[in-house]
């Protein structure tokens, strides 16, 4: 009894030890345990970043400068931390439109531009009028001058405040076109 007991035992030593022997290192690491999730990888990352680009005529087109920057050239675009761009009038006129956002993209070397959260556009005018305009997500086409937005849109102008769903925008000859649920408050001067 006594001996096949001891038999056991030293098989099932023998078991664990080539059980040991015989598995590859890899089983017995620990898999590090992260709480966050896995991020994309960005080619390039940048700090405060400062862009003037200029149109096929050596005009300015638009001044981007944000506050952290990440390319990712597989996908051709670049991310943006608090951007604020310029983007220039076609007719040279000395009223560019500026825009800030939470965060922004640009895709296609700049032929598309995505401004997400808290969205803020404005130009001043020749009297030092502030036209505004407010909304979560607007992307805008700098080489068109063209700017769109399906979400909320609040329009403030010396002469009234105009709000809608949607809107269309050519800001070289300042025409916006709300596309639904548009309410207005105009102000006489």
């Amino acid at each position: 009894m006594r001996s096949m007991l001891l038999t056991i035992m030293l098989l099932g030593v023998t078991g664990v030890f080539l059980l040991f022997w015989l598995s590859p290192p890899e089983a017995f690491l620990k898999k590090p345990v992260s709480d966050t999730e896995e991020l994309p990888k960005a080619d390039s990352y940048m700090l405060n970043i400062d862009k003037l680009d200029f149109d096929e005529n050596g005009d300015k087109a638009y001044h981007l400068d944000a506050t952290e920057a990440r390319h990712f050239k597989r996908r051709n675009f670049l991310e943006l931390d608090q951007p604020n761009m310029t983007v220039f009038n076609e007719s040279k006129e000395p009223y560019p439109w500026k825009m800030t956002a939470e965060k922004g993209s640009i895709y296609n070397n700049g032929a598309r531009a995505v401004f997400i959260g808290d969205v803020y556009a404005w130009q001043n005018t020749e009297s030092n009028i502030k036209n505004e305009l407010r909304t979560d997500r607007l992307v805008l086409f700098p080489d068109k001058h063209i700017a769109e937005t399906k979400s909320l849109v609040i329009i403030t102008t010396p002469k009234g405040k105009t709000t809608g769903v949607g809107m269309w925008a050519d800001l070289n000859s300042e025409r916006f076109k709300l596309l639904s649920k548009v309410k207005g408050v105009h102000r006489a001067l």
